[in-house]
């Protein structure tokens, strides 16, 4: 299959989405446990139907979005109290063992300390009282305190034909294939960092894992520069017969974002400017 119609697309961080009466509790949770800075805060509405909106970039490009509505947004909202998705926004740091510890006594939920791809330990926490999941993963070279990005774990139920969807449909490549050890590392480009790659690891499920589409709070973006090549995508998936919501935000003029399914119902973000 040909993905001419696919634009080059870019990593471009990732959106939470948090309960407007949250917002400002969740920014000193992340200070505080994750040691992430506010680097920018503003009024912004993701959609003109909401009637308020916050939006706060934290670290590598974070970003917590808060909105209220009298409507239901064709792209902008999660669905809570249901399964976690199969997407695990992942980061490093230093001491897994002593970090577990001090999450696990400061009544944080975590899951056990488990090893999983690139032959490290991983594991999952629950950040803020909404109980967002993010993954912690061990790497003795870093040298900072807290937090710094690693790659992206998606749970696939069948890895050969998902690396296929992700190189047709998302023009991803493959860097590393380890189908033997039940995952393959795939890459973006970076936005911002066009000499540098984000990277994207396709691991099997298990047999008893959910599958399913799951609107999750946590949310990695896709970029597309040219914002014409962003409505011929929406289109061209569409045509495809994956499933894409409405695109949502400023459509005339501003910020447009839609999201997409995987074969295995995770959702990802396309947003162009």
């Amino acid at each position: 299959m040909s993905n001419l119609a696919v634009p080059k697309l870019y990593f471009d961080g990732s959106v939470v989405d948090v309960l407007w009466d949250n917002h400002e509790e969740a920014i000193r949770w992340y200070q505080k446990f994750m040691l992430w800075e506010v680097a920018q805060q503003e009024d912004w509405k993701p959609d003109p139907r909401c009637t308020q909106g916050r939006m706060t970039r934290l670290n590598w490009g974070t970003w917590l979005i808060s909105s209220l509505s009298s409507v239901r947004l064709p792209h902008h909202f999660a669905e809570r109290g249901t399964v976690e998705s199969n997407i695990r926004l992942c980061w490093r740091t230093q001491n897994l063992k002593q970090l577990h510890s001090h999450f696990k006594s400061s009544g944080v939920r975590v899951t056990d300390r488990y090893k999983g791809p690139g032959d490290t330990t991983y594991f999952d926490f629950w950040a803020t009282c909404e109980g967002i999941r993010f993954t912690a993963q061990e790497d003795k070279r870093v040298q900072e305190e807290g937090f710094v990005p690693s790659w992206i774990r998606l749970g696939v139920s069948d890895l050969s034909t998902s690396v296929q969807w992700y190189r047709n449909y998302l023009g991803m490549e493959v860097e590393n294939d380890l189908s033997k050890d039940g995952y393959v590392i795939m890459s973006l480009h970076l936005n911002h960092q066009p000499n540098h790659k984000s990277l994207w690891v396709l691991e099997q499920l298990s047999d008893d894992a959910y599958v399913g589409k799951v609107d999750g709070p946590v949310r990695p973006i896709c970029w597309v520069a040219d914002r014409e090549d962003f409505f011929h995508y929406h289109t061209f998936l569409s045509d495809s017969g994956i499933e894409v919501s409405e695109i949502g935000g400023f459509i005339t003029r501003g910020l447009v974002s839609f999201h997409l399914y995987d074969p295995d119902g995770n959702r990802l973000n396309i947003s162009s400017m």
